[in-house]
């Protein structure tokens, strides 16, 4: 890695998640120690969902190491957090992602306090070099593997039909779908199937250039109020929320639905494909499973309804609990 800069070899605030390190070490170790004397601090302390107490103690450990790039190896709270950093602090990100979550192709962040996560967009918080290599990804878990993926499909399908898509966001979105559908059962039978995981890689690029030029909607907003309010994992969220979002949105949405069922490689009912694959490559499907109570759907919904601004379809408060309902019984949509 070459940090060199007109001006000298610049000073680089190193951040590795646990599970980074743990899953590739030796190669992680490697990618620190190519950084040399450019690494003025490692810092490993990542949590989910960015809290705004981390984020500070970050910011400042940046002020104390007098750095000015930030190296984000690990998964999307890794990178969410060189993000919170950049966010006041104007220096560039160099993402090396080593999930699917496709986050390092996106201005968006996230930061959560008061059981409540704040998102946003600010072109300072796109990485500014990103390197993919499956090496890095080959020991990572089938149980964040396929959250991870699920989490990077979720883009492209919401970038079908969110705010600001047009063709060309569409094409990278449908080609994302059409990458992960037919890796992530590959990669979840055989986690060391090299291919399968450069694939995974790739769909999650298109996936995150999806996003990012367009934006999140229902099906993120109810997932961001599950992991912000109620704790639970962001990734994991993902393929079980999907399915019932894409069911309710479906009648609105004809033309998109079709393209999508073409790229999951169904006939018809996108929504009840995208929870066989779910099953398949034996992830999440059911919110009671990811310990969320009944009790705490009403919230949840509410909570949700208000941070929806746009969607295809309209909707109510009762129309996302009844949403959230089936997600929690985890029934095929």
């Amino acid at each position: 890695a070459d940090l060199t800069a007109d001006e000298g070899e610049a000073s680089a605030f190193v951040i590795v998640s646990g599970s980074a390190a743990a899953a590739a070490e030796p190669a992680v170790e490697s990618l620190v120690e190519r950084l040399g004397g450019g690494a003025v601090a490692v810092w490993t302390e990542v949590v989910q969902h960015v809290p705004i107490e981390l984020a500070d103690r970050a910011r400042a450990a940046v002020d104390a190491a007098a750095a000015d790039v930030v190296v984000a190896i690990g998964g999307g709270s890794a990178i969410g957090l060189a993000k919170a950093i950049a966010l006041t602090h104007r220096i560039a990100i160099v993402a090396v992602p080593t999930t699917y979550a496709g986050s390092e192709q996106t201005a968006i962040y996230g930061l959560t306090g008061d059981r409540h996560k704040q998102t946003g967009s600010d072109p300072v918080v796109l990485p500014t070099v990103v390197v993919y290599d499956p090496d890095l990804t080959l020991d990572l878990p089938p149980a964040v593997t396929g959250p991870s993926a699920f989490n990077a499909l979720a883009h492209s399908v919401e970038a079908l039909y969110a705010p600001g898509h047009n063709p060309v966001t569409s094409l990278f979105a449908l080609e994302g779908v059409r990458a992960i559908a037919v890796s992530l059962p590959a990669a979840m039978r055989d986690p060391a199937d090299l291919d399968a995981r450069a694939t995974l890689l790739y769909g999650a690029f298109l996936s995150g250039k999806a996003l990012g030029a367009t934006s999140t909607g229902l099906h993120h907003k109810i997932c961001h109020v599950l992991g912000g309010t109620f704790n639970l994992v962001h990734a994991d969220t993902h393929s079980v929320v999907l399915p019932h979002a894409v069911a309710f949105n479906a009648p609105e949405l004809p033309g998109e639905m079709a393209e999508l069922a073409r790229a999951l490689g169904v006939d018809g009912d996108p929504a009840g494909a995208l929870w066989d694959l779910a099953v398949r490559s034996q992830v999440p499907t059911s919110l009671a499973a990811l310990g969320l109570a009944r009790d705490d759907l009403g919230e949840a919904a509410t909570q949700a309804a208000a941070a929806i601004t746009d969607n295809p379809r309209p909707f109510t408060a009762d129309d996302i609990a009844g949403l959230l309902e089936r997600a929690h019984a985890g029934t095929r949509p």
